[in-house]
């Protein structure tokens, strides 16, 4: 029997779509946030005793005791089987896979455009007025462009790899 799905095609959509975008935005699922801890309705019991782990992208409801991955999540939300479930993750996940890539400590839950990066790349106007920049300061911003290449570079074979596996 052959395998529907890669075990790193099954681990990126685990890992690496948000769990609380999957909820709030793309399965519009009911949310809170009770004194800084976000919750939303349970799609097994319909109960919101539940909360959002981020940091390991879980989700949790404490009355059935049920823990969801992003693709449970989806395969409880939609009433779909495991397959269709990543079917879908892979056709609505694009988007927000984008989002939780770090680019060093700069992560934030949005997309930054392309301003927002290249200005804080380049010199301020302030820098240019008062002085050249020294050849250690270039070389620093050279090298921080190059790790955000890297970066960018990685992301791109990632996103190749999960289209040509189509």
């Amino acid at each position: 029997m052959t395998r529907r799905f890669s075990a790193q095609q099954l681990s990126f959509l685990r890992n690496k779509i948000p769990i609380d975008h999957l909820i709030e935005t793309m399965l519009t699922v009911a949310t809170g946030n009770n004194n800084g801890v976000p919750y939303f309705k349970c799609p097994v019991c319909h109960r919101a005793n539940t909360s959002i782990n981020a940091r390991h992208n879980l989700a949790r409801c404490f009355d059935c005791q049920k823990n969801f991955n992003p693709i449970e999540f989806v395969m409880h939300q939609r009433h779909k089987s495991f397959v269709d479930s990543v079917k879908w993750l892979k056709r609505h996940g694009r988007m927000p896979l984008v989002e939780r890539t770090s680019i060093g400590k700069e992560a934030k839950t949005h997309p930054k455009n392309i301003g927002q990066i290249l200005s804080q790349m380049l010199p301020s106007l302030k820098e240019k007025a008062t002085a050249a920049p020294t050849n250690e300061s270039l070389t620093k911003r050279v090298s921080d462009i190059e790790h955000r290449l890297e970066i960018l570079d990685s992301l791109v074979k990632e996103l190749r790899s999960l289209i040509n596996q189509k």
